[in-house]
């Protein structure tokens, strides 16, 4: 006796691409259900029903069995198809973003087949929120609170420091990791204004350790620092390591654990107190020139050179 199939349940973009592909493409019915995971009888009923499923695209009336090709729809119908996918992915509790929103939307205008023209603008994401209600919720997050007179003494002490020594900002530099969690879902969704809250979702833990370093004048920026698992990725098979637009290292955990970005001449290196971080003395070169200042704990998030806007943008 054979096992029984598990009972697939397909999204409206499939449907969309199982029609297109069967209808304008010719394509099999046993194909078709192969790849989607569905029996052939479900693909005949979607050829079948097509009008149906796309009655808020299709504007006349036409007979499924004489349609040989889906009649040409326009940009309110697009919206129409992904507002009702923007829906369907909401119930399912998958964050949705404004990027995505504008992906999904050329991925409709194409297999549409909608001849005007459509850029997806950020114009045209405003007003497509506006017109349906769309908002944005956060799905979950946490505050870093800073201690604010602690980040204010340490402001007053390090220039003093700096003007004892007559540094000046070309000699300061600041390094910074972060992780990269390339796989994660976004942490914030659009929703509609019905939703009250946004569910959280299960992360996915693929993380890659990068980090940034620059002077405070932005004169000099240390080539991106790259830290993950593999020695040599997958995705690197047939490229020279050397070449590649960052200097990439692998360990274990990914985490960074340990400074070697050489500075020229003499400077000042600031960094946070992690405690991955070696002594400053580990990070002093023999004749004193280039060395490290820690910050206080507790106030990264406030003074933190690379955390005020340097990192976020890198990540976008």
């Amino acid at each position: 006796m054979s096992a029984k199939r598990k009972r697939v349940v397909l999204s409206l973009e499939k449907k969309v691409l199982i029609i297109n592909r069967a209808v304008d493409h010719g394509e099999s019915v046993q194909k078709l259900a192969n790849e989607f995971g569905v029996g052939q009888q479900t693909v005949r009923d979607l050829i079948k029903q097509k009008n149906e499923i796309f009655k808020f695209i299709s504007c006349a009336e036409v007979s499924a069995k004489k349609r040989k090709t889906m009649k040409k729809s326009s940009l309110s119908d697009m919206e129409s198809a992904l507002f009702e996918w923007f829906k369907q992915k909401r119930i399912e509790g998958i964050p949705i973003s404004g990027p995505m929103v504008c992906e999904k939307a050329k991925w409709f205008h194409e297999h549409l087949k909608i001849e005007e023209t459509f850029n997806a603008s950020q114009g045209w994401l405003f007003r497509f929120k506006t017109r349906h209600g769309i908002r944005q919720l956060d799905i979950q997050g946490e505050s870093l609170s800073g201690d604010l007179t602690a980040a204010t003494l340490f402001n007053d002490e390090f220039n003093s420091f700096l003007s004892k020594l007559n540094l000046s900002p070309d000699q300061v530099y600041n390094a910074d990791e972060s992780g990269l969690f390339w796989k994660m879902l976004p942490s914030k969704t659009l929703a509609a204004q019905s939703e009250k809250s946004a569910p959280g979702h299960k992360s996915s833990k693929e993380r890659l350790t990068i980090m940034t370093c620059s002077n405070a004048t932005g004169s000099h920026k240390i080539k991106l620092t790259v830290i993950g698992k593999a020695k040599k990725p997958r995705s690197f098979k047939g490229t020279e390591m050397k070449y590649l637009p960052c200097d990439y290292y692998h360990h274990p955990k990914a985490w960074m654990n340990q400074n070697e970005k050489g500075i020229p001449k003499r400077a000042v290196l600031l960094l946070d107190n992690a405690p991955s971080h070696p002594s400053e003395s580990t990070l002093k070169t023999p004749d004193g020139q280039i060395f490290v200042y820690y910050l206080p704990p507790n106030v990264t998030s406030i003074i933190q050179p690379m955390d005020q806007g340097v990192i976020s943008c890198l990540k976008r």
